[in-house]
């Protein structure tokens, strides 16, 4: 009989369930299957992710997964990886982290917010007249494609194309249940594509700057001095972790909310800080499920042996459920202070697009329960969660119904 995997683990349970299934196993244990290491801890999970004992390349571990695939048919998206700040170690990722910051300042979001305000409200009223809402197909994809697209400044009509090829490098990034060659061909195709446009889109932002995400790398570039190559992974990191995580973390969250008694009626209360539910429901079903790192030299997590090039995986689930780090951790308290969870990483390598992402779920968030009343799950369609990857969690729909205020 076959041994299961962990992803196979991960079907068979909820983000509560997997959590404490995981945490039962110890602070710190071996996946034997899977060839890597378990943390569950909070406290183990942040020293490791501020650890110099450890590299975020996993190149090496996604190669090893990979037996089906002959390495010169996935040379794209290595080649596009690699120079991804989420896989570099310092100095690499200091500098390539520093030169995004311009977009993401605290003006630069405020300038984001009436658009996302006004795809959020256009949607709102295609679920109005549709007289229901799938949240995947009708918000949570649409609101940060539309709003990263714009970022980029990238044209309606191939926004389509872009989804689809962010979400074939995330799938397989974060770890299909099989790698076949026709996997790798498809998303070493999209990797290509992403590389090419980019390539394209420096050629007219070099001849005729604009206000957009890419003009602000490449006037940064000659003080960081990074190649081209670099500009043009940090831009699709930016597209794929912003895009298809946010998509995921935001129906996530509508889930919990749904399904937490009570949990609508004090949103709408108007008695909870709608940045302080978001914050706790990203904390109790995150849409990355597991933090990779391998380790640099032979070292210790706790009183753990760990040699030099064991892979370490790092749950978020079981991480952000931690008792010695959180009262009552499996209970969704929506006016949390002080939640130091770790579903958007910790250290140097926080995601430097969560503000962004924070913006757009709490504005979505309050037009929904402005707008609607009795939002309740379809009784003749039901929620169907993604279970193609083991890092990454969401949903493939999410039906919902509603009266309307």
């Amino acid at each position: 009989m076959r041994k299961m995997t962990l992803l196979d683990i991960k079907m068979q349970h909820t983000p509560e369930q997997f959590g404490h299934y995981l945490r039962q196993m110890g602070d710190v244990f071996w996946w034997e299957k899977d060839k890597f290491w378990v943390v569950t801890s909070h406290e183990y999970a942040k020293s490791i992710l501020i650890s110099n004992d450890y590299t975020c390349d996993r190149s090496p571990f996604f190669i090893s997964q990979m037996p089906n695939i002959g390495p010169d048919v996935i040379m794209d998206f290595f080649s596009v990886i690699s120079k991804m700040m989420v896989m570099s170690d310092a100095p690499q990722h200091t500098v390539r982290r520093r030169i995004c910051y311009d977009g993401f300042t605290n003006r630069t979001l405020h300038e984001l917010e009436p658009l996302v305000q006004k795809t959020i409200e256009k949607q709102i009223r295609i679920c109005i007249e549709k007289g229901r809402m799938d949240v995947v197909e009708d918000l949570a994809k649409v609101v940060p494609s539309t709003i990263l697209a714009d970022f980029f400044h990238i044209p309606e009509d191939e926004r389509n194309l872009f989804y689809e090829w962010s979400n074939n490098m995330t799938q397989f990034f974060g770890g299909s249940s099989q790698y076949r060659n026709e996997d790798g061909v498809k998303v070493n195709e999209s990797a290509k594509n992403l590389r090419n446009y980019f390539i394209d889109l420096i050629i007219q932002r070099r001849r005729e700057p604009k206000n957009d995400f890419l003009s602000i790398l490449l006037a940064n570039q000659k003080a960081f001095q990074l190649s081209d190559d670099e500009i043009i992974s940090q831009a699709i990191m930016m597209l794929v972790a912003g895009q298809v995580t946010t998509t995921d973390q935001f129906c996530n969250n509508i889930y919990t909310i749904m399904i937490t008694p009570g949990g609508l009626e004090s949103l709408q209360s108007d008695h909870i800080q709608l940045d302080l539910a978001i914050n706790e429901l990203n904390r109790l079903d995150p849409a990355v499920s597991f933090i990779f790192r391998v380790a640099k030299i032979d070292t210790l997590i706790g009183t753990q042996r760990i040699k030099a090039g064991d892979v370490i995986f790092i749950s978020t689930h079981a991480a952000n459920r931690d008792h010695r780090a959180f009262d009552n951790p499996d209970l969704c308290l929506l006016s949390r202070k002080n939640n130091k969870h770790i579903s958007y990483g910790f250290g140097s390598h926080y995601c430097i697009g969560a503000k962004l992402a924070q913006l757009e779920m709490i504005n979505c968030l309050r037009c929904m329960i402005r707008t609607f009343t009795n939002l309740r799950f379809a009784d003749d369609d039901k929620p169907v969660r993604k279970h193609h990857s083991l890092a990454f969690s969401g949903f493939e729909k999410l039906p919902l119904v509603f009266d309307i205020n």
